[in-house]
């Protein structure tokens, strides 16, 4: 293998959990002068559920700035305003114990004069699968102006934000509360200069240092800032009347509304904005909106000639039904209710939502509607600035339609992390990470966001040295024992897409910690590692051995052995442990598992201590990947592998879209290239029509899964 090596020799002693941590040389000095704020209630500090803060700060320039630097964090999030235009959002997410910040260039925004900095942070005071809460919040941020620092202290104004209704439902475990506003309790004009703040208070009270628990130390973001654009406006779909099931201001979860609500739709085709007719009373008027496409940001809503109190109630989702309602059932464990509700004020306004929100249909439903009023949705697309440098175009169509879906699949699902879909939970779960990665490369050539997921990913294991299946996170039944060993191959995958060995240096000591749990877990009778009923053994979507001794799990454990023996041989480091462990596993293997009569491998030792019947296309994928000795990889590839791929066969275990990948990277390095484009032409033509890639082959899940 040619290319360039980056390889780090250090003591064995210095590979360890320090290696991960951020030092204070990293903290720029600015920030170092700025200190945490928060606006605290009679509850005090500690009274941050679902909760939204303003802060504003004047800044008077006698000239435009020649350079400018904004250093900027929130615990959870933020959204930094100059001048009334939005500028950045963050932080990337992470651990408290080194926090992350932004560094944002903002002398364009600045101008000769006042000028009004303005902050929306947001705390849940709950853990989700992408935020682990420490129990407290807070803004810290320091402003450097050709090299005058304007930094957060006790005096900067503050307030809660107590238009925000903070009794609302969680979206879904996975992912915050919902956003419900009224507007009349709003300031209007908070982000202007010209705004009356004197009755603002501040966050003496609230104060504490940079460093100060359980903010540790500060760490830069390490990969680009969230890119925003407005897209162009949906198309008004459908349009109808119902009877309201209820039109109480306060409802924890808007979404049950459409549990006791039927409405009249039909088709329209007409332009944004909706023109809301008045309602009668007891009724609701319903709106259907098409973004062309699944879109993913933040939305704005506007509106033009409200008396006040009109209810504006929004339902997102990827799909409609033929009757105009949601596709998906928000009652489901893990598809969320995306939406909002705004309570209006009088006359005009407009708003802008703060959670990431991904779909492509919007339901408007409109109550106490008296005198009519105009409605504008719209969206700020906002997501990580993906270059793209990889091109494909070819002579089919169909190839060129799967392509481009793919491509903006993967931009729709990279966020602060590669997420596995926007439209649901927004996890960084890591074995569709390393696809992700693949994408992305591919696409860019780009390796930030994955150097930093797979850093994320070692700083939350279990004490026995499992990595979670995602992280930040507080789902304990999320623990994947494959998805650990897909993190020791993405070690290998970051070296052969940089050249640098420096994931591994870094987190050898995490490596070595889901090894050392692999074999406490190995059979003594045959070597094999044992289903654990502690947590949860994806393998794959399908109906493949999980229990007893899967025969993918070892398969998977000698391919993380293999990927570190030859890291540590490619770089100058001593693999010859990880060779013997592999040498064991790999006999292991060879004799429990291959069935000699016709040389291929079996998926796994059953309970009952027998031997499975069953020969999945994954176990030979693999077996020919890990070169099991005594393998017949041509009988596998003419009665499994090759007839599934033509269509000719199928298999109660047959591939998910996400682990196809193995076996058609295989089989393309082995030669069939015109059956793989066959199979992918078959499978994801669907997929290209519609614009995105789909959670699993058509009609299951998610329709925006960059694993597939």
């Amino acid at each position: 293998m040619k290319k360039t090596i980056t390889v780090c020799l250090i003591a064995a002693a210095a590979i360890c959990a320090q290696a991960r941590e951020c030092k204070t040389g990293n903290v720029p000095e600015q920030l170092q002068q700025a200190v945490w704020v928060w606006p605290t209630t009679h509850l005090g500090l500690y009274d941050i559920t679902n909760s939204f803060a303003l802060f504003r700060k004047k800044v008077e320039l006698a000239d435009a700035p020649k350079k400018a630097t904004a250093f900027i964090s929130a615990d959870q999030a933020y959204m930094l305003y100059i001048n009334g235009e939005l500028v950045a959002r963050g932080p990337a997410r992470g651990f408290q114990r080194s926090w992350p910040f932004d560094e944002v260039d903002i002398a364009k925004f600045l101008k000769k004069g006042t000028n009004i900095f303005a902050v929306r942070a947001y705390n849940g005071g709950r853990s989700t699968f992408g935020y682990l809460t420490a129990g407290t919040a807070g803004v810290i941020f320091a402003f450097d102006i050709d090299g005058k620092i304007t930094a957060s202290d006790g005096k900067i104004k503050c307030i809660r934000q107590v238009s925000c209704d903070r009794d609302t439902s969680p979206v879904s475990v996975q992912l915050n509360n919902r956003e419900h506003i009224d507007m009349r309790a709003e300031p209007i004009g908070w982000k202007d200069a010209d705004f009356d703040d004197s009755k603002w208070g501040h966050s003496l009270r609230g104060t504490k240092p940079y460093n100060a628990m359980p903010f540790y130390t500060l760490e830069p973001r390490g990969i680009k800032m969230l890119e925003f654009k407005m897209l162009p406006p949906p198309k008004i779909i459908a349009a109808g009347v119902g009877k309201a099931a209820n039109e109480q201001e306060r409802l924890r979860n808007n979404w049950t509304l459409l549990d006791g609500e039927k409405a009249e739709c039909a088709p329209v085709d007409a332009q944004m904005p909706i023109n809301a007719k008045p309602n009668k009373s007891g009724e609701f008027s319903t709106y259907v909106l098409d973004f062309g496409k699944i879109v993913l940001g933040t939305p704005i809503l506007s509106v033009e000639g409200a008396e006040g109190g009109e209810i504006i109630d929004a339902f997102f989702d990827e799909q409609i039904n033929p009757d105009f309602t949601p596709f998906h059932d928000y009652k489901t464990s893990s598809h969320p209710a995306f939406g909002f509700r705004a309570i209006c004020r009088k006359g005009a306004f407009e708003h802008e939502f703060f959670n990431y929100y991904a779909f492509r249909y919007a339901i408007i439903r409109v109550r106490k509607n008296t005198a009519g009023m105009k409605i504008g949705l719209k969206m700020r697309w906002t997501a990580y600035p993906v270059t793209e440098r990889g091109l494909l175009k070819t002579s089919d169509e169909t190839l060129n339609k799967i392509w481009r879906a793919s491509v903006y699949t993967q931009r729709l699902c990279t966020i602060d992390s590669f997420v596995d879909t926007p439209c649901r939970e927004q996890a960084q779960w890591w074995g569709d990470a390393r696809v992700q990665a693949w994408n992305t490369f591919f696409i860019s050539g780009e390796t930030d966001v994955f150097k930093r997921g797979i850093r994320i990913i070692s700083m939350q294991t279990t004490p026995n040295g499992l990595t979670y299946g995602h992280a930040p996170t507080l789902a304990h039944n999320c623990i994947l024992p494959d998805f650990s060993l897909i993190w020791i191959a993405t070690l290998w995958d970051y070296y052969w897409q940089t050249g640098s060995n420096e994931m591994f240096v870094n987190h050898k000591d995490v490596a070595d910690g889901i090894i050392k749990y692999f074999e406490g877990a190995a059979d003594p009778k045959t070597g094999l590692p044992s289903y654990d009923p502690r947590y949860w053994l994806f393998l794959d979507w399908t109906k493949i051995q999980k229990d007893g001794q899967p025969a993918l799990l070892a398969l998977w454990y000698l391919y993380a052995l293999d990927r570190l023996e030859t890291l540590c041989k490619e770089t100058g480091l001593d693999g010859s442990e990880y060779g013997r462990k592999a040498e064991k596993i790999r006999k292991a293997i060879e004799d429990n598992l291959l069935d000699k009569s016709d040389g291929l491998v079996c998926d796994g030792i059953l309970p009952n201590g027998k031997r499975s019947a069953q020969k999945s296309l994954q176990a030979q994928v693999l077996a020919q990947i890990t070169k099991i000795k005594g393998f017949d990889f041509e009988r596998a590839k003419n009665e499994i592998i090759l007839p599934y791929l033509r269509g000719e066969k199928d298999f109660e275990s047959a591939p998910s879209s996400y682990w196809v990948v193995y076996a058609l990277k295989l089989m393309l390095e082995e030669g069939y290239s015109a059956e793989v484009v066959s199979f992918i032409k078959k499978r994801w033509a669907e997929m290209g029509d519609w614009g995105s890639t789909y959670e699993n082959y058509p009609g299951r899940g998610s329709r925006s899964h960059a694993w597939s």
